[in-house]
Parts: C-alpha cells; sequence; structure tokens
C-alpha cells in the first residue's frame, strides 16, 4: 500500500499544477474504489458468512433459554428432593421416638404382668379362699379389675406402637423409593444442561473465531483508509476531538449491550434495539469510506471524521449513501436492519480513534 502511495503522489507531482486538485481526488477515489471491489468479489461469501453468523446467534439464543430453562428446572428439582430428605430426617426421628415408646411400654406391661400373674395363678388354685366377705371380695375384684384394664389398655397400646412403627419403616422405605427416583431425576437434568453448556461454549468459540476473523477484516479497511491520508473540507471548522458528550445518538431506541473491552468477547460498541424503519443518521461531519457488507456486521457504513476519528453503523438494512460522499452531522444513513444480538431490528454503532475502538456513550449526549 505504501509503494502504491508513492507512486500516486509522483503522478500528481508531474500533473500542471491546474489539475492537481481534481487529479488528486480522481487517484485517491480510484485507490478507495479498487479497494471495495475487492469486497465486492467476495460479497456473496460474505452474506453467506453473515447469514452463518446469525443462525450460530439464534442457535445461542436457543441454548442459552435451555440453559436457564434447566437451571430453574434443576433449582425445583433439589428444593423437591430437599423437602423428601426433610420428611426422611422427621420420619427417622418419628422412629426412634417410636421405639423409645416401646420400650417404656414394654417395661410398664411387664411390670403390670409382673403385679396380676401371681395374684390371677393364686385365683386359680384358691378360687376365693381368705375371703371374709362381700366388702373384701369386691376390694379385690375391682382392684383386679383395675389390674385387668390397665393390662388390657397397656396391651392396645403396645399394638397401636408396633402398628405406627410399622408404618413408618414403611414411609421411609417409600420415601427412600421418591429421594432416588428424584435425585436420578435431577442428575438427568444435569446432565442436560452440561451437554448445553458445552454446546454454548463450543459455539461461543466459533463465534469469538469469526468476531476476531471481523475485527481483524474492519482493521484492514481502517488501516487502508487512514494510508490513504483523507483530508476533509469540515476539517477546517469542527474538529471531532472538540465534541466530545455533545453527539447526537445514530438512531432512536434502547441500548441492549454496553461498550466493555474486558467482556469475552469484548464488546467494542453499541447494540441498540430500534423500531423497524427506523432511520440512521452520522454523528458528525465526516466522508462515507465505507459502504457495503462486512463480515460478521451485515451491511456496514463506516465514516471518517478527520484526524484519525471514524463512526460505524453495521446491521443496516439498506443506506441512503455512496462511498466518498460527504455527509452532514445529522444526516441519513440508512434504516436499520435484523440485529441478531437485539434479536429484531437494530444498530450496532462503533466509534473508533486511530483505529482502536473508544467508548460511544462518553461521546453521546445524555438524551437520546
Amino acid at each position: 500500500m505504501n509503494k502504491i502511495l508513492v507512486v500516486i503522489a509522483c503522478c500528481l507531482i508531474l500533473l500542471p499544477s491546474g489539475a492537481f486538485g481534481q487529479a488528486r481526488d480522481e487517484v485517491l477515489s480510484e485507490s478507495l474504489q479498487k479497494e471495495h471491489q475487492k469486497a465486492d468479489e467476495n460479497e456473496q461469501k460474505v452474506r453467506a458468512l453473515t447469514e452463518k453468523a446469525g443462525q450460530i446467534s439464534t442457535r445461542l439464543t436457543d441454548i442459552g433459554n435451555e440453559v436457564s430453562r434447566l437451571k430453574g428446572h434443576i433449582r425445583d428439582q433439589e428444593k423437591t428432593l430437599a423437602s423428601i430428605h426433610e420428611r426422611e430426617a422427621l420420619a427417622r426421628r418419628d422412629y426412634l421416638a417410636l421405639e423409645k415408646d416401646k420400650e417404656r411400654i414394654s417395661m410398664e406391661l411387664s411390670g403390670l404382668m409382673r403385679t396380676l400373674w401371681p395374684v390371677h395363678m393364686q385365683n386359680v388354685r384358691s378360687r376365693f379362699n381368705g375371703v371374709e366377705d362381700w366388702a373384701m371380695f369386691d376390694r379385690r375384684f375391682n382392684w383386679l379389675a383395675d389390674i385387668y384394664a390397665a393390662t388390657s389398655r397397656k396391651l392396645d397400646e403396645a399394638k397401636s406402637n408396633s402398628e405406627s412403627i410399622a408404618q413408618n419403616l414403611e414411609d421411609q422405605r417409600r420415601l427412600a423409593e421418591e429421594a432416588e427416583r428424584q435425585l436420578a431425576q435431577v442428575n438427568e437434568s444435569k446432565d442436560k444442561l452440561l451437554d448445553n453448556q458445552y454446546a454454548l461454549r463450543r459455539n461461543l468459540k466459533k463465534v469469538n473465531r469469526e468476531k476476531e476473523n471481523a475485527e481483524a477484516e474492519l482493521t484492514a479497511i481502517l488501516g487502508t483508509i487512514a494510508d490513504l491520508k483523507y483530508q476533509l473540507q469540515s476539517q477546517k471548522t469542527k474538529r471531532f476531538a472538540l465534541y466530545k458528550n455533545a453527539l447526537p445518538w445514530p438512531v432512536r431506541g434502547r441500548v441492549v449491550s454496553g461498550f466493555n473491552l474486558k467482556a469475552t468477547p469484548p464488546a467494542r460498541g453499541l447494540a441498540i434495539g430500534a423500531a423497524e424503519g427506523s432511520t440512521v443518521q452520522s454523528v458528525f461531519w465526516g466522508k462515507v469510506v465505507h459502504n457495503d457488507t462486512l463480515r460478521g456486521f451485515g451491511r456496514v457504513v463506516i465514516i471518517y471524521h478527520g484526524y484519525n476519528y471514524y463512526s460505524l453503523y453495521a446491521y443496516l438494512s439498506d443506506t441512503f449513501v455512496r462511498n466518498g460522499q460527504e455527509v452532514e452531522k445529522n444526516e441519513p444513513l440508512g434504516t436499520v436492519g435484523y440485529f441478531p444480538q437485539v434479536d429484531g431490528t437494530g444498530l450496532y454503532f462503533e466509534l473508533r480513534f486511530h483505529q482502536k475502538p473508544i467508548n460511544p456513550e462518553t461521546w453521546l449526549t445524555a438524551t437520546r
């Protein structure tokens, strides 16, 4: 590229002074046109890659939604499993309490039997020997009746306790089976989640590689433009650097994703969701140096604002400007197109200085 510029410079020197300005513009325009011709030759390939990137983005969205759904499902399943474990713990505590009751009942029943058995055997052997009168007989009868009644109640309590223990053991068995089934469901959901996370990671790596390639291509284009060293009429009176916090927003909409170079992958610009048909406008005076498809960005307009400042407008559905055209601040450039990141129509917007991205939100006005 430097050799080409040297040749261009030599040709310009040899031209008559009256034709110098016109020839310079023609040569520079021809050089820029050649760069765009190269892009045209790969247009079909670029469009196919853009479409593929959109499909991958849709797939990523689907996988991401499935991952979120599975995470919520797993949380619900694990809550159910925790509830089962709590019920198991309660059943075990109840079992221990029933076992203690069983020991108590057995001891009390043994005491009653030790009291009742000798009396019972004495009555069997001697019938009513030693009974002096009816009052004594009545006292002995009532006493025996109380002992028999207490023994009967204790036997009923022992039976109920035994049935409760049996039911408790059955509940524990059922809860153990339920916990086993629930754990299997939780692990099955986690297996699906793991598969989806692996798929998400694989696709993200693929998208990141494509974004890196797109970034390399964009850097190459900006480098080519920088080599041409454009001098703009607007540069004489309007310097981009003096308009920090004063640039208009390129489109009316909502910021879906902000500038963050530390993100993975880095977010070098703003993702703005906008209504279908919304007009995209230039944020500053400048010259259109790119109006074509660009891998990873769809249809793109790049404007050079002088002094190594650029603005980029991506994912346009159509454009109203041509390469080489000088534009005004707020001049319409095109309309928004489908932007995978916002899952609808929108604009991807970047600002660059010396080919490096700078945060647009520190340059745009506070109001949109």
